[in-house]
């Protein structure tokens, strides 16, 4: 397959998308697409927000066949890297190959589904990689992966019993009280126990806070609830089953704007991906107006160029705990500062995007800190590629790659 970093790539830089899938369909003619091309087809549908008939496509497709590869595989690859990914949306799996887009690396996916056994053996491979990210629908997934895990025999990236703690709920337990940490209490709850509860708040939580369904990102849905009688209302014109409601805190700096954070941990080293800054709480960087502010950009330069040798020494013990306490080999914040200089958290996981897609004419400062980011993924997958080769006496030869 083509695989989704460059298909998310070409849509990001203006591709006609629905020309590519009507380019597939033409070649198929009335015969019957291969397995990857059909799941690149899937993944063009899901795209272009075509959600229902991509993942009925991909349904179909993964009842025949689970194993893929990348086209773009090379034949001199040296490190064989697993990605276990499943079923579902673009933010269902970690976007490995945007991390390990390098002819060093041969990529396969292998899909693991819901209720079906993990496959023993697994492909022969190097390292492996746990792409499942969590969610709801996904925890049944994670939950097989954690007890299979038991029984490989190779390097693992992201061990899915970790990859559980991602939750809101669980990573706010699995963070608190650590050094240096704010991290936001958060509750769950359902509709019928909103309306039960006479629009008072859940026990240790206080107006304002923030509510939004479970399983949601990028502020879909999002509300901060600053009266009680705004909670019931909430949930009366939301359909959702289930919610989260998470303490609010104010994290404007003096200027009144807010800056939020993407930083991504590597082996607990972080690198700052981007910063957003906006005059409203809810923020995320399409939302942020960068492309339009020419001050924007120039402050998170600045942001990049500090740091490693301001930022993180500030926040020092807190990366190490959430690093100790996740025990991620690969873990995305969302955070910021608190204006009693702790960090912030947010909501941390493992699938959001990290890419360096952004036009270079606009931020020049980019694409050379990402192609660090992607350098450090690629030490540390090599890097365990080699110590699993040493204890197994392995190497890999023409015939293998």
């Amino acid at each position: 397959m083509i695989g989704p970093a460059r298909l998310i790539r070409a849509a990001f830089e203006g591709a006609d998308m629905a020309a590519r899938a009507d380019a597939i369909l033409t070649q198929a003619g009335s015969g019957t697409l291969e397995a990857g091309t059909a799941l690149d087809l899937s993944t063009i549908l899901l795209l272009m927000h075509r959600f229902e008939p991509a993942l009925q496509l991909q349904n179909e497709v993964l009842q025949s066949c689970r194993h893929f590869q990348l086209q773009a595989n090379g034949c001199d690859a040296k490190t064989r890297v697993l990605v276990i990914v499943t079923a579902g949306d673009l933010m269902a799996n970690t976007p490995v190959d945007f991390l390990l887009d390098h002819p060093s690396f041969r990529l396969e996916y292998l899909f693991v589904l819901p209720g079906e056994a993990v496959p023993a053996p697994l492909p022969d491979h190097d390292v492996c990689v746990v792409g499942v990210a969590y969610s709801t629908a996904n925890e049944p997934v994670l939950e097989a992966l954690a007890m299979a895990a038991a029984h490989w025999d190779r390097p693992v990236v992201n061990h899915p019993r970790h990859v559980l703690k991602t939750s809101r709920h669980g990573l706010a337990e699995a963070l608190d009280g650590a050094e240096g940490l704010l991290i936001p209490r958060v509750v769950r709850t359902t509709g019928a126990d909103i309306a039960s509860g006479a629009n008072q708040p859940p026990a240790h939580l206080s107006f304002p806070m923030l509510i939004r369904p479970i399983d949601t990102h990028a502020g879909n849905a999002l509300q901060k609830i600053d009266r009680s009688e705004d909670l019931a209302a909430y949930a009366r014109n939301t359909d959702a089953a289930t919610y989260y409601i998470t303490q609010f805190c104010d994290y404007s700096g003096p200027d009144g704007l807010y800056r939020k954070l993407r930083i991504v941990l590597i082996d607990g080293v972080p690198f700052l991906c981007h910063m957003a800054i906006r005059d409203h709480w809810m923020i995320h960087y399409l939302n942020a107006g960068m492309n339009a502010d020419a001050a924007k950009r120039i402050a998170e330069a600045a942001a990049m160029s500090e740091f490693d040798d301001l930022f993180v020494p500030r926040h020092r013990t807190a990366f190490k705990e959430i690093h100790r306490r996740t025990g991620l080999d690969y873990l995305i914040l969302d955070c910021a500062e608190s204006r009693d200089n702790r960090l912030l958290v947010f909501e941390a996981d493992t699938g959001m995007v990290i890419h360096d897609m952004d036009p270079v004419e606009l931020y020049p400062y980019k694409r050379p800190q990402m192609h660090r980011v992607f350098a450090a993924f690629q030490r540390a997958v090599e890097t365990r590629a080699a110590g699993s080769r040493r204890r197994t006496g392995s190497s890999p030869g023409p015939n293998e790659v």
